[in-house]
């Protein structure tokens, strides 16, 4: 399915829920997340794509697309998104190192580590068709 399309954030949902490590690591978390995969038209990336999720007890209540005011709101150039998915690039350093630019409190955000680094680990088990250079990337081969 393709990254960051309805049917995927819905699959992020039902994949996160549905795995009892991620909330327990989640439990206690009630926030708002927007994500904004930035553009890159020299990759033949050419839109802005924006999901969202809110999590209430580490809970996935809600996922969609497009913008949403949120508790945070995580950018970044597509390509960084696809290496934290890939695993090339940690979410915690994407962080810290403000490949990933975060609105909101990163201390909070940070705090939830766990959950987050466990949330990638269930990404990557998501069947995914990635755009232009990204293309050849593939994720959920192994899915199980």
């Amino acid at each position: 399915m393709r990254f960051a399309s309805m049917e995927y954030v819905k699959k992020m949902q039902e994949v996160l829920n549905s795995d009892e490590q991620h909330r327990r690591a989640a439990k206690g978390e009630t926030d708002s997340y927007l994500l904004v995969l930035d553009p890159e038209p020299d990759k033949g990336v050419a839109e802005r794509h924006i999901v969202g999720y809110s999590m209430v007890d580490g809970e996935v209540t809600e996922a969609w697309t497009g913008q949403r005011k949120t508790t945070f709101v995580l950018s970044a150039p597509y390509g960084v998104w696809v290496s934290i998915l890939e695993g090339r690039l940690g979410p915690i350093a994407a962080m810290t190192t403000r490949r990933l630019k975060i609105r909101g409190n990163l201390l909070k955000l940070l705090s939830g580590s766990d959950s987050t680094l466990r949330m990638v680990e269930l990404l990557r088990t998501i069947p995914t068709e990635f755009e232009g250079e990204y293309a050849s990337v593939k994720l959920g081969q192994e899915a199980g």
